[in-house]
Formats: structure tokens, C-alpha cells, sequence
């Protein structure tokens, strides 16, 4: 983890005093890493105010700077799901002062699907979302997929086994899913994770052949308001050549639905 975080480091170590860096204010390791820093520091949070930089605050994004906050947007209007999304565009927004609008940043944060293969929205149709999130080839990508949204998902995973446990995985599937739909070499782990965990509460767990399958029986069972996700929790290598092609796949699966 120390190697993880001195790799980090490289990313202002090298700057001079006209350049600014943009930390994260509720990370104990980042705020110990801002005193090293040699140009101007700008903070973001989701937890406080700052005084140099940009914070939420009862679900609004304000811009804190010489001595002025300004209100940038309301969290709720973000496309993209998740909390660590808010982050993300809190950080961007503070790296941006003075060089980019408040126009343009709403514009951009109510408008971007996401990059492609991470949480990134295929498509709306019948009321239901469609999300690809192939590049999740670990149990902690798609812990991190699945807390992006409020309600209670249809997941599609499994693929193959990287060696790590999926323990971990299992609580956080029963309390966000409730329709999983597993293929690949690793269904296996994953139901037993899924229903060894202590908040096990009969989640049905149906095996499928493939992603057609998977689109098929999805399609069906979901309602209008519904999310369906595909998270592998998995690499991609028993069928596909990289997370990339998966996700291209599954993308022309659901996109062929009429």
C-alpha cells in the first residue's frame, strides 16, 4: 500500500510553486500528503466545507474561493451514478477554476454517460437503465458498481477466477440485488459467497448459458424503474480476449432488444 501511495506522490512532487494541486480533504492519507505539495492546494469534500476548493453540502456542489462560495449544482442532476462520482467532478471542478464556467461544468456533469465499460449506460428502454461495467474484474470493482445506486439491481456477473476471495462480495450482493444471474467459471464462488454471507435472505440466483441468456431473462423479469448491470466481478479471459470485448458484447446484446 506505501508503494501505492508514494506512486501517487509522483503525480505533484514534481511541480513548481505556479502549479496547483487538487487533494482530497476527507482522506487522512492525502491530507498528510497536501503539506509536501509546492504549488497552490485545493481541496475537495464531500464531509466539510473547505476554504480553497469545492464541497457539497445538503446535496448541493459549491465552489469555495477567496473568501466566496458560489453554488456550482445540485448532486441529484450528475448523470453518472455513485458517490465516488460526485468526487470525481468535485475534484475537476476545483482543478478547473477560472479556466472553465459554472455553464459548462453543469452541462458536462448532466450530460456524460461515462467512459466506456465503467458504470457506463447503454441504454433506457421500457423505464429500465442498461449499464455496462465490463472493466469490474475483481469482487471490489463491483462492490464499488454496486453502491452507485439506491435501488435494488438486476446483476449480471461471473466469468474467470483471479485467485482472490469473493467473500467479501456476498453481503454487499444480497443487500443491492435482487435478481443475480451468473455465468462463466466463477458462478460457483460467487453463489457460495452470495449465500454464505450472514444477510443471506433467499436472493434468487439463476445460472445462465451466456449473455444472451442473461439479456433475455433480464429483459423479462424487469420492471419499469429497474437497473440492470453487467459487473462480472471477474476477468474476462474464459470467453473473451479482454474486459473490453466483453463489454462490447454485451452492449450489442442489449442493443439488439426491439
Amino acid at each position: 500500500y506505501q508503494e501505492y501511495v508514494d506512486a501517487k506522490a509522483n503525480i505533484f512532487t514534481h511541480q513548481t510553486a505556479g502549479d496547483i494541486a487538487v487533494f482530497n480533504a476527507d482522506n487522512d492519507d492525502t491530507v498528510r500528503q497536501a503539506a509536501k505539495a509546492v504549488g497552490e492546494v485545493r481541496w475537495f469534500s464531500r464531509k466539510q466545507r473547505v476554504n480553497n476548493g469545492v464541497f457539497c453540502e445538503n446535496g448541493v456542489i459549491y465552489e469555495a474561493a477567496n473568501g466566496t462560495v458560489t453554488p456550482i449544482m445540485e448532486t441529484k442532476d450528475v448523470l453518472l451514478p455513485g458517490v465516488h462520482n460526485i468526487e470525481n467532478y468535485m475534484a475537476a471542478f476545483a482543478a478547473v477554476r477560472g479556466m472553465v464556467s459554472y455553464e459548462t461544468m453543469r452541462e458536462i456533469a448532466k450530460t456524460f454517460g461515462g467512459v466506456e465499460h465503467r458504470i457506463e449506460l447503454i441504454r433506457t428502454r421500457k423505464g429500465v437503465r442498461w449499464y455496462n461495467d465490463s472493466i469490474a474484474s475483481s469482487p471490489s470493482r463491483t462492490i464499488a458498481g454496486l453502491n452507485s445506486f439506491p435501488e435494488q439491481v438486476i446483476l449480471i456477473a461471473g466469468g474467470k477466477d483471479k485467485g482472490i476471495s469473493y467473500a467479501p462480495l456476498g453481503p454487499v450482493v444480497n443487500d443491492h440485488v435482487k435478481l443475480l444471474l451468473l455465468c462463466g467459471k466463477t458462478a460457483g464462488v460467487i453463489r457460495e459467497a452470495v449465500e454464505q454471507a450472514e444477510n443471506y435472505h433467499g436472493l434468487e440466483i439463476l445460472d445462465v448459458a451466456d449473455y444472451h441468456e442473461a439479456v433475455a431473462i433480464a429483459d423479462a423479469r424487469s420492471q419499469p424503474g429497474d437497473v440492470v448491470i453487467l459487473s462480472p466481478a471477474s476477468t474476462s479471459f474464459d470467453r473473451f480476449a479482454n474486459f473490453m470485448e466483453r463489454g462490447q458484447v454485451f452492449k450489442a446484446i442489449v442493443n439488439e432488444l426491439k
